[in-house]
């Protein structure tokens, strides 16, 4: 029996010594919805954050929906999405008419778009009675658009044909249809249409070093009522970010953009070299930047008069979450 007690008593101690001790459960992430209308190289930090797990690093589960420009906004209002990743225009639009909206992230400034064309078309004077399809009328990137004209001699209210409405991949997919003679898209969407034969007759930056295109935003209310998400989210950003700009991750990161995007290594190495090496795009931060705003606001008042040149950006953003 002594015997028999001992080899229980053994084994069970051995036995003891090979379950696997076992981590107390993460604590659960924290739900929240980010709203998008496209995916470019725009998107390449969340593309980023999503991939290498720096939302769940931060304790986020973020839940990504893909929607159209003229519902983003109001969906953030709404309370459906907690984070928009909206157009800068639409942003100081939607605070004038009365929306608690707030930039915290940075976006696109300046946007690297490229005014595409048709083979036939070889520099901007050669758009005359030709159409460009641009987002809307009061974007500031149709004034930037407008701007490009002017300079080349045009009359944008007499020589050309505006079509309004749909996304960047929406513009694209008509232009490569034969539908518009010309639209503005960003890397590497402008690559591929180069490789098919298109032209690329202006490049925005040349024109505007600094013009905000695209941004964050979040309702205040909600950012106040929780300000450790909203810092989560863009710590997650941040660190994105700095993990792109590691050459050592170069090609990791090309791979990703060209499947996200539907396009390959090559065009994707062409938007590293726009968004990393030339424009070093993203602020290291993921933080919403002023200077461009301020720009934004130069110009959108040109548009509307609801807007004033002069009025400060701080209305319209808030650098109190950043990392």
């Amino acid at each position: 029996m002594k015997y028999g007690a001992s080899i229980a008593l053994g084994l069970i101690f051995a036995f003891s010594q090979t379950i696997p001790v076992y981590a107390q459960p993460k604590p659960s992430l924290k739900t929240v919805v980010r709203a998008t209308v496209s995916t470019t190289a725009v998107e390449w930090p969340d593309i980023i954050a999503k991939d290498k797990g720096f939302y769940e690093k931060e304790g986020l589960n973020v839940e990504h929906i893909m929607t159209s420009p003229t519902t983003i906004t109001p969906s953030l209002i709404g309370g459906t999405t907690q984070f928009g990743f909206i157009n800068a225009s639409q942003l100081v639009l939607a605070i004038e008419g009365g929306a608690d909206l707030v930039a915290i992230g940075q976006g696109a400034d300046p946007s690297p778009y490229s005014l595409m064309a048709l083979s036939s078309i070889k520099s901007v004077n050669d758009l005359k009675g030709k159409t460009i399809s641009l987002a809307e009328p009061g974007d500031v990137y149709a004034e930037a658009t407008r701007d490009i004209l002017r300079k080349a001699g045009l009359d944008p209210a007499k020589d050309v044909i505006f079509r309004y409405g749909g996304n960047s991949n929406q513009r694209m997919a008509a232009i490569m249809a034969g539908a518009v003679d010309a639209v503005p898209v960003v890397p590497p969407q402008d690559r591929m249409l180069i490789d098919r034969g298109f032209n690329a007759i202006a490049f925005y930056p040349d024109y505007y070093p600094r013009l905000a295109l695209s941004l964050t935003a979040v309702r205040r209310p909600w950012a106040q009522q929780n300000p450790e998400l909203v810092k989560a989210f863009l710590r997650a950003q941040a660190a994105a970010i700095q993990w792109l700009y590691d050459p050592a991750n170069k090609k990791e990161a090309l791979e990703l953009l060209a499947k996200e995007t539907r396009s390959d290594v090559v065009a994707a190495e062409h938007g590293y070299n726009v968004y990393v090496t030339k424009l070093r795009m993203f602020p290291e931060n993921g933080c919403i930047q002023a200077p461009g705003m301020e720009v934004l606001m130069q110009v959108l008042s040109r548009v509307n008069k609801n807007v004033k040149a002069d009025q400060p950006v701080n209305k319209y953003i808030d650098t109190q979450w950043c990392p």
